[in-house]
């Protein structure tokens, strides 16, 4: 053999081992390369819609085949019965109770999910995932209601979103251009169209994600395609439409009037949008869901990647009762019974997951997270407490139970919405579930159900199982204390209506109508007021103007001992509701027009564990105000000072540790049931009554007993009027004796306007203390490199600590010194500005001597004296159990 044979042949055999090697190392990489996910959510698809769960009327053939290939689950379920709470459970992998989303999410809705959740998607991109999101999001407010914040998947770890919604969902515009009736602005995200004028939105929605797979076959990747469809108002492709109302009757319709129908000029339902059975528009959305489901199933063979994907198909809640059924479960959308929670469920993944497999056991869906994450051999974020368990093991073996001892629900309502949702709670242990009814306190609010028996829940066998009731409830109530799950008491006066204004205190999401000073701070998530030392013990919102309206918060002591939530209006406040460690009451203020004077109103004793989260209800309606913990303990007050625009809302507490969150103010309507609810405020009114010294019943009954008869007793009337008339009397023939500390006070603050209208060295001289404050506070942010990122609600409690730590600093020092002689500087040449109360009533009590020696002087107070006497003796006479406790003050004094 020739050398040049010779060094062909070594060339040849070099080349195929080299391409030997690399086709060994791409089949390599291909067997080590993550699985991708493909996460396919259908909206209020009931538990029994598809072919494959026994339907006959729809077809959902991609569907029934992925079932072939993969698990069908028949006891899997959703977080809860409606989308908000179900969609942040997934991506958080957290009950909602914890995340305290508990309903869906109304349009301007301050409650979106926390930007400091670790969520799926943020976990995954972490570790090398490619992730988009196409379709609904439904986990905020948005600022076209004027929401303040507005929270979008690409704050939560998605790389790439298309197709989401930026205003309120579920109109029924489902085509090009995406406009509701004469709103003028489409509610999705999609600047133009892609399939034509008559472009349909789940058609669309199901382009975008196979072009994501396309895009991204070559690492990777977790899609998240949240379908729309088919929640109402259903609106289905014309030709698919047309297909099933030919194949079989619609079923009656449920409503007389239908919005689209209406828009093409047609009376009635005429196009059946609203079925209660065999609904076309139902079954046409579906076969548009489940032809995307082809689609992507098609491109994931194309692209070699179905073997190395993981392919889930599933639904956010029941179906809606209104336009089908959920049988044979019971109920569907917005209750707690099976129809409501339990989902279709497929998932596929070649390999690991067995063909026509069918799984029994319960799952939730906040396990998708825990299960993800180890099918991807991906490590969960360490800081996030994670309520779902993994159920890898069960999706490779569906005789293998999760590792938990129940799946548990809450959903607490003020009032039933417009699905007719029943508030509640639930808990499955094994084949028994226990539903209780927060709105009933009797025996009858606990129902249970044998479910291996009784499928569709007909029999409630709670009055034959006492002791499994006791149980599971203690079980319930267990869970409900380790996440923070809170029952708000449902209002009694007032049906809540549009909010007004809210703040749940999550990260990067305090409200900027906050007016925070240092004794204030959001850390962790919640309200809180701190250590430090000051006179600011109120936190208050700029600005607000309200009525009627519900007011709830969240509180915890936390060593306070007495925190007040304050309302007022014309630049003083009207309402104070009390809370202490043992209980709670109302108080109002002066009214200028009455006069009405301050008043303690109905007293109720609660232990509060200072330690624990609590909720306040307070509602406002005319001149009535109640707060109320539950319907039991509660407190009320009926007052002319309450029946006005409201223009002050703030939070008191004058010691540190006590926090609050999730504080909302919500417009208000009458209550439908208030005639009925006011006999149960009758009735629960002083029912829980606070043990008093003598002397504080007295104080609190004198008050009352003057209120009483100022309004009722023309005598004691005039007797007050003649008390004020005099004293009116001293304060204008000697006011520098009996004028008040505010008033002094306000001359100097009209003195002070005055100077510095008009001089311009005290202009001077003032700015030049300002100067020396802000130097002093450049120097202390100068010490924190941080603090520019910090947010407005916890600067001021920052700086603060950043004084406290740089006290002894010998620049801290030189700069308080330039602030002190600048300051000093100021007093010495405006003294009249700078005069205590202390100095004030030295003065007057001066004042008041000299003026001994004028009988005018003396005269009057003694007639303004014996005025009050008269007044007094009249008010102990006629409210004889405010003589009584007086006998007893004195001779406790004796």
């Amino acid at each position: 053999m020739s050398n040049t044979q010779t060094l062909r042949c070594h060339f040849a055999l070099t080349l195929l081992l080299v391409v030997l090697n690399v086709v060994v190392s791409t089949e390599a990489a291909e067997q080590t390369r993550q699985p991708n996910i493909v996460f396919v959510l259908a909206d209020d698809l009931g538990w029994s819609e598809l072919g494959c769960y026994g339907n006959t009327f729809h077809e959902t053939p991609h569907l029934d085949s992925l079932a072939k290939q993969g698990m069908r689950f028949t006891n899997a379920y959703a977080a809860a019965p409606v989308c908000s709470p179900y969609r942040a459970a997934l991506l958080t992998g957290q009950h909602p109770a914890r995340l305290g989303i508990l309903d869906y999410l109304r349009p301007n809705s301050s409650n979106a999910l926390p930007a400091d959740k670790v969520t799926l998607p943020e976990v995954l991109s972490r570790n090398g995932y490619q992730t988009g999101m196409v379709g609904k999001w439904h986990l905020t407010g948005y600022r076209h209601h004027d929401a303040e914040f507005e929270i979008r998947p690409t704050d939560h770890g998605f790389g790439w979103n298309i197709g989401s919604e930026i205003k309120g969902v579920g109109n029924g515009a489902n085509f090009w251009p995406y406009v509701f009736r004469d709103q003028g602005i489409r509610w999705l995200d999609l600047p133009e169209n892609r399939l034509g004028d008559d472009e349909y939105l789940t058609d669309r929605l199901n382009l975008e994600a196979v072009e994501f797979l396309e895009r991204n076959k070559d690492k990777p990747f977790f899609l998240y395609l949240s379908h729309y469809a088919p929640h109402t108002i259903l609106n289905g492709r014309p030709d698919l439409v047309a297909k099933y109302r030919n194949k079989q009757t619609p079923g009656k319709c449920t409503r007389d009037n239908c919005y689209i129908c209406i828009d093409a000029g047609l009376t009635g339902d005429a196009q059946h949008h609203w079925a209660g059975s065999r609904n076309p528009h139902l079954a046409a959305m579906l076969e548009s869901i489940d032809q995307g489901v082809g689609l992507l199933t098609k491109k994931l063979d194309e692209l070699g990647l179905a073997e190395n994907t993981i392919f889930i198909f599933t639904s956010d809640n029941g179906g809606e009762t209104n336009v089908t059924s959920n049988a044979p479960l019971r109920g569907g959308k917005s209750q707690l019974y099976e129809g409501g929670i339990r989902v279709p469920l497929i998932v596929r993944w070649p390999g690991h997951v067995r063909e026509s497999s069918v799984c029994t056991q319960p799952t939730a869906n906040y396990d998708f997270y825990p299960t993800v994450l180890a099918a991807t051999d991906v490590s969960p974020d360490p800081t996030q407490k994670l309520d779902g368990v993994s159920t890898l093991p069960t999706w490779k073996d569906p005789t293998i139970e999760p590792d938990r001892e129940a799946i548990f629900w809450h959903y607490p309502l003020d009032q039933p919405h417009f699905l007719g949702g029943v508030s509640a709670g639930a808990i499955r242990s094994g084949n028994w579930k226990l539903i209780e009814k927060f709105d009933d306190q009797t025996a009858s609010r606990f129902e249970l159900y044998n479910l291996a028996a009784d499928e569709s829940e007909t029999h409630n066998v709670a009055s034959d199982e006492p002791d499994r009731v006791f149980h599971l409830q203690q079980m319930l109530q267990s869970w409900r204390l380790e996440v923070g799950a809170k029952i708000p008491s449902a209002p009694l006066l007032v049906s809540p209506r549009n909010l007004y204004f809210g703040d749940h205190f999550s990260e990067g999401q305090v409200s900027s109508r906050w007016h925070f000073q240092k004794e204030w701070v959001v850390e962790n998530g919640v309200l809180r007021r701190n250590e430090h030392v000051g006179e600011n013990k109120r936190i208050f919102v700029k600005d607000p103007i309200y009525r009627d309206c519900v007011v709830r918060f969240d509180f915890r002591f936390d060593g306070a001992t007495d925190l007040r939530f304050v309302t007022g209006s014309s630049g003083h406040y009207n309402a104070v509701v009390h809370i202490r460690p043992d209980h709670f009451y109302i108080q109002t203020a002066t009214d200028d027009r009455g006069p009405y004077f301050s008043r303690r109103h109905g007293e109720c004793a609660y232990d509060f564990d200072p330690a624990t989260w609590h909720t306040m209800t307070v509602e406002f309606f005319g001149d009535e105000v109640v707060a109320h913990v539950d319907h039991q303990h509660l407190v009320y007050a009926k007052h002319p000072i309450l029946d006005q625009q409201l223009t002050y809302l703030a939070i008191q507490v004058d010691q540190s540790g006590a926090a609050f969150d999730n504080l909302q103010v919500f417009k208000a309507a009458r209550h439908s049931d208030q005639a009925e609810n006011r006999k149960l405020i009758q009735r629960m009114t002083d029912l829980h009554p606070v043990k008093k010294t003598v002397k504080q019943q007295y104080d609190i009954q004198k008050m009352n007993a003057h209120d009483v008869l100022y309004q009722s007793d023309a005598a004691y009337r005039a007797l007050v009027k003649r008390v004020d008339e005099l004293k009116e009397k001293e304060k204008r023939e000697y006011p520098d004796v009996f004028g008040s500390v505010k008033d002094f006070r306000n001359k100097i603050d009209q003195f002070r306007k005055k100077l510095h209208a008009e001089d311009a060295d005290y202009k001077e001289t003032l700015f030049a203390t300002f100067r020396a404050a802000r130097a002093i506070e450049s120097f202390l942010i100068s010490k924190d490199l941080a603090f520019g990122t910090l947010s407005s609600s916890r600067r001021p409690a920052q700086l603060e600590r950043l004084r406290l730590e740089h006290q002894k600093d010998a620049e801290y020092l030189r700069l308080v010194i330039v602030q002190e002689v600048a300051q000093h500087e100021l007093e010495f040449a405006y003294p009249q500005l700078f005069v205590s109360n202390e100095e004030i009533l030295k003065r007057k009590k001066q004042r008041r001597d000299a003026a001994q020696g004028d009988p005018a002087f003396r005269k009057l107070i003694e007639e303004t004296a014996s005025a009050w006497r008269a007044r007094q003796e009249y008010l102990h006479t006629h409210d004889p159990l405010l003589g009584e406790l007086k006998k007893q003050v004195d001779s406790i004094k004796k």
